[in-house]
């Protein structure tokens, strides 16, 4: 990994500075800016100007850029956005020094984890290009670098390793765009499809594949994106119970018929019900029995403590893999 430079800077006074001279980041990951908040904000603006400067950085002057103090934003796109429209002249500005594209990334992700945070396919692309730069994949040391959750990063890989042609379904128009919560629940039968080579997945090809499920969902023969874990869930049933050949056989059905159901995808005896029980039944009894035991008596215990840490790593890396995306509120996310 290369050495990621500081990403402080010293800002300078406010100082109006011509809107013609400020230009947009190039690696700003915020290119979804949809029309309502925005339209919110030109109308702050137009009744009471900016009330936050924007920041910006000198633009490195060459021979096809010869004009001098030309500018570059750091922060402030939407805001320099309702100033143009607004067809006023200058904005109120705080110039800093210019970043390396590194610490330009890592400076835009730290000021958007304080404020509205970017859509997820745009921070996908911005942090493709910050692995690639630094050399860098993993999880937990991007997590550190961008200030992103760890489910965050491991979300935003999952869309990067689908065929880029779906990443435009989630930069479309507010009307027409997917959210990343198919992607990211599809996951969860499409990652083992890949991995161990299901003939019904890969025999038609990931990006068919991906399409048949995309217009499953649309038809609504797939009700919910959290289907998705219903289905890896029968998938590791029948692995249990040593039936793939039957789930195999099912899905083939499903991908071939246009009117298949996801609903009706059904393999007898392949189930976790019993064992999801039994884990509710005794996490409902030690919860109870944690809770009566006196803070005294686990530390007078060491093997009381190292278990129940031992469980508390376990659960919490068992739930941060689990749990890529939340249960939308809204269960059709088109």
């Amino acid at each position: 990994m290369k050495k990621v430079e500081s990403t402080a800077y010293s800002p300078a006074r406010v100082t109006m500075i011509p809107v013609e001279n400020v230009e947009r980041n190039p690696h700003n990951p915020r290119v979804l800016f949809d029309k309502v908040p925005l339209d919110t904000l030109l109308e702050s603006i137009g009744n009471v100007g900016v009330l936050v400067p924007v920041t910006i950085y000198p633009k490195i002057e060459t021979a096809t850029n010869p004009k001098k103090d030309q500018f570059v934003l750091l922060d402030g796109e939407r805001r320099w956005t309702c100033v143009k429209r607004l067809h006023r002249r200058l904005i109120p500005a705080i110039i800093v020094e210019k970043p390396t594209d590194v610490s330009n990334i890592l400076i835009m992700f730290h000021i958007h984890n304080l404020r509205l945070g970017w859509q997820l396919m745009p921070t996908a692309l911005k942090l493709q290009a910050l692995m690639e730069t630094l050399g860098e994949t993993n999880e937990r040391k991007l997590s550190e670098l961008t200030k992103l959750t760890v489910s965050q990063v491991r979300r935003c890989k999952i869309l990067l390793s689908y065929p880029k042609r779906f990443w435009n379904t989630m930069l479309a128009p507010p009307s027409l765009r997917l959210k990343p919560d198919f992607f990211i629940e599809l996951q969860r039968i499409r990652g083992p499809a890949l991995e161990h080579r299901f003939p019904w997945w890969v025999g038609r090809g990931d990006a068919r594949s991906v399409d048949i499920m995309l217009e499953k969902y649309r038809d609504e023969k797939i009700e919910a994106v959290t289907d998705f874990r219903t289905l890896a869930q029968i998938y590791r049933a029948c692995v249990d119970a040593g039936k793939t050949q039957l789930f195999h056989a099912e899905m083939e059905k499903f991908m071939a018929d246009k009117n298949y159901r996801l609903d009706d995808v059904d393999i007898p005896g392949a189930s976790f019900e019993s064992k999801y029980k039994e884990v509710l039944r005794s996490a409902r009894r030690l919860l109870t029995q944690v809770k009566e035991l006196p803070p005294d008596a686990i530390s007078a215990d060491n093997r009381v403590v190292r278990v129940l840490r031992m469980l508390r790593d376990l659960i919490e890396s068992k739930l941060e893999r689990a749990l890529l995306e939340e249960a939308p509120t809204v269960v059709r996310t088109k």
